[in-house]
């Protein structure tokens, strides 16, 4: 057994590897330094500079590799081989540099079975020390892997490939694909395997690789290569035969293709590996990795002298290393645990593979639903930066059409012919494009272009996805333009305009939780109430609140405490949740009116009491409530009322988690599922229409509100991550940034507070 070398700084020769793995240092947890030309140069006369573990790093087998290795011969630094790992990312890389999974060899590489491996050890030490553990979390993992179709790479494959009933499946591979090298075999190999096939199955696939311009048995015409049509003409297979071979071209999700087929024939691809995770029979024309251990038909290996030597040599090899059989379990851990190394894109730290499958199933989601061409239509300058993060996958093309900048020297007349004939330029064109689909800003927005489409393009029911806050948003206001941590996109409506159904609507209506799902929403739920979590987390703890609160309960010890939630007036939520009261005066009114002998505590939004935004309160009203809670943290508020009245705020979502009565005015998200009060008048037509939409057979419960609300309608971007985070790592930030772990830096201190003013000076001067 070789033992590991510890490694603490890696170099390599080129910038390649560092530019196009961004990750990779963070996954291995090791610095990787990438020399210049000139340090390459006096590299020998620079030695004591190095960390006394130094090792050069190297990329696969690619011909760059070969000065890596003379360097680290003349340097007599060790030599570390680096390559993807099995669950790399949604792309294969041309469009992004975030992969998520890294393997690391300080022997060969897993591929390269002529000489030893770390892998190949690392079967050996899990096998030795193997666990009912590890069996019940590599059964788990390869069975989650299986059920959301992951592989190496990701993408979104709307084609759905069906196979005819006991079908074979043959692997093609890129021709000149080092692997194939490794695993002992040629362009003969991949002939000898599909003559064997033809010899004994009947309905026969090759599965074209979805990179190859060129592969072994099919060319870049999508055809059977010439060559192997002449071998397999020259060992008696007619011509019909070959012409009832089924080539599939497309890009095709592999697992879900490898689920349809009886048996699979590969030279050495990982692909092989993936379908006896599958329990599929596979046969192996080339020693790979995963052959040669009692899982796989080696037959057609052994029918080959030089190979059939090659295979001898490495079972005796594994032999020497006291393995000779291994379960799939086993090697599963040991390639894809103990041999892969992962970072996860959404937080750029370290993880484990759990956390990159959760990563792959949330971006691959997305990037379905949104995959092709998006007009993500006048959005703000200060929002493009994040609307790319959340919408900008290697499959989306998201393209901006900006506002039509108004001239101060232009009448409003003017300005506005020139706003309508960008409009046309825009819109006009994107009529001969049936699946294109339009991103906008919020509700107001959404039917604007709705109906500027309905008279450039004459269509009626337009693809538009409604893009807005989630609920989730930051340490700090939306107003002041502080980039959110959450936002929704719905292609139905939106969460907040009752008037309409909206994804979310449509999520709560039929969700039903299996027990994980429900397990994790428990656990959410518990973080949210340790960790004091609202929607935008200001405010401070009021111990003048606490002090008066306490007074009035001994002066009213039989009364309720109510909270009445001040609003943004103007904002949709509030024109569009069908409540007849829509000022936060009429409200607290209302509140007063119906329950005179109550405590009740007014907590004005923070976007008013900021300057920022319409709802402020008049004195005179302002002095039927007993408790004004200005500037006070939302779950202190909460935790000290009995009963939460609002309009249609997102706080009485916030109450329901912490087992606080709520009654609804209008109809936000959560009401009319049974688990408010909701004020329903008789002749409130959009309301009664709202709750008759929403009629559950079984009621929601608040686990399942939890779930659909915060985990299956949001998305979640971390600043400075690629791709999508989960709900719980978004949590995690805004809890470190409270705890001060990441507090802002001076720069962008400074910067927030223009930011405030200039939407404070913004208010009054449009």
């Amino acid at each position: 057994m070789i033992e590991q070398a510890k490694i603490g700084e890696f170099i390599t020769t080129g910038h390649g590897i560092v530019n196009n793995n961004r990750l990779l240092a963070i996954a291995l947890g090791v610095p990787v330094r990438a020399l210049g030309k000139q340090s390459f140069k006096n590299w020998f006369g620079s030695k004591n500079t190095l960390d006394a573990h130094t090792a050069v790093l190297t990329w696969g087998q690619k011909a760059s590799a070969n000065k890596a290795r003379q360097f680290a011969k003349q340097a007599n630094l060790p030599l570390s081989t680096a390559e993807d790992g099995f669950l790399r990312s949604l792309d294969s890389g041309i469009k992004s540099r975030y992969g998520a999974s890294f393997v690391l060899d300080d022997l060969g590489i897993y591929f390269d079975v002529t000489m030893p491996s770390r892998l190949e050890q690392l079967i050996a030490d899990r096998v030795a020390c193997w666990s009912d553990d590890d069996a019940c979390r590599a059964k788990s993992l390869i069975n989650k892997i299986i059920h959301h179709q992951l592989s190496k790479y990701n993408p979104s494959t709307p084609h759905v490939q069906t196979l005819p009933p006991h079908s074979t499946l043959v692997i093609d591979q890129v021709a000149g694909d080092a692997s194939i090298q490794g695993a002992g075999a040629d362009s003969t190999a991949f002939y000898r395997m599909l003559l064997s096939v033809l010899q004994s199955h009947q309905q026969i696939n090759i599965k074209a690789h979805p990179a190859a311009k060129v592969g072994f048995l099919v060319d870049e015409y999508g055809q059977l290569n010439q060559d192997a049509v002449n071998y397999l003409l020259s060992q008696g297979i007619s011509q019909q035969k070959l012409v009832d071979i089924h080539i599939i071209k497309h890009a095709v999700n592999p697992i879900a293709l490898l689920n349809q087929a009886k048996s699979v024939y590969t030279v050495s691809s990982h692909l092989g590996f993936e379908a006896l995770m599958m329990g599929k029979v596979v046969h192996c024309f080339g020693v790979s990795w995963y052959s040669a251990y009692g899982l796989t038909c080696d037959d057609g290996i052994c029918a080959d002298d030089q190979m059939a030597k090659l295979y001898r040599l490495v079972k005796a090899r594994r032999a020497a290393l006291g393995v000779e059989t291994v379960n799939l379990e086993q090697l599963f851990f040991a390639s894809y645990i103990d041999y892969s190394h992962y970072a996860d894109p959404a937080t750029g730290k370290a993880c484990q593979i759990e956390a990159v499958i959760d990563y792959l199933i949330r971006n691959r989601d997305w990037q379905s639903r949104l995959a092709g061409d998006v007009l993500a239509y006048e959005f703000s300058r200060w929002k493009v930066g994040f609307v790319k993060g959340y919408a900008g996958f290697p499959e989306v093309n998201l393209v901006f059409k900006a506002k039509t900048k108004m001239r101060l020297l232009f009448s409003d007349k003017l300005n506005s012919r020139r706003a309508t004939r960008d409009d046309k330029l825009a819109l006009t064109p994107l009529a001969q494009k049936p699946n294109q689909r339009y991103l906008v800003w919020g509700l107001a927005a959404k039917r604007s272009l709705a109906d500027k489409i309905h008279i450039y393009q004459n269509q009626t029911n337009p693809a538009i996805i409604c893009m807005e806050d989630g609920f989730i948003r930051s340490n700090g206001l939306g107003a002041t333009l502080l980039e959110p941590l959450s936002v929704v996109m719905d292609d139905v409506g939106v969460y907040y305009d009752a008037t309409a159904p909206s994804r979310l609507e449509q999520i709560l209506q039929s969700i039903t939780l299996d027990d994980d799902q429900a397990e994790r929403a428990r656990l959410l739920h518990q973080s949210l109430l340790d960790r004091q979590v609202s929607k935008y987390n200001v405010g401070k703890v009021n111990d003048a609140l606490s002090d008066l609160l306490s007074q009035l309960i001994v002066q009213k010890p039989s009364a309720k405490v109510r909270l009445v939630i001040g609003q943004v007036e103007d904002d949709a939520s509030v024109q569009n949740c069908t409540s007849i009261i829509k000022t936060n005066t009429d409200l607290l009114k209302q509140v007063r009116a119906d329950h005179p002998d109550d405590i009740i505590i007014y907590k004005p939004h923070p976007d008013i009491e900021a300057g920022l935004r319409v709802g402020k309160v008049d004195d005179a009203t302002l002095k039927l409530a007993d408790i004004i809670a200005h500037d006070t943290a939302m779950p202190q508020c909460l935790s000290v009322c009995d009963v939460v009245h609002t309009i249609s705020s997102q706080t009485g979502f916030e109450a329901l988690l912490r087992g606080v009565a709520v009654v609804c005015y209008g109809m936000p998200f959560y009401a009319g599922f049974g688990l408010t009060t909701d004020v329903v008048e008789s002749d409130n037509l959009p309301k009664q229409a709202a709750i008759a939409r929403r009629t559950r057979q079984v009621p929601l419960s608040l686990e399942a509100l939890i779930h659909g609300t915060l985990i299956d309608y949001p998305v979640y971007r971390l600043p400075h991550g690629y791709g999508l985070a989960s709900v719980e790592q978004v949590i995690d930030y805004l809890y470190n940034q409270q705890q001060g772990t990441s507090k802002p830096s001076l720069k962008k201190r400074i910067i927030q507070a223009a930011k405030t003013n200039f939407m404070r000076l913004r208010r009054f001067t449009i």
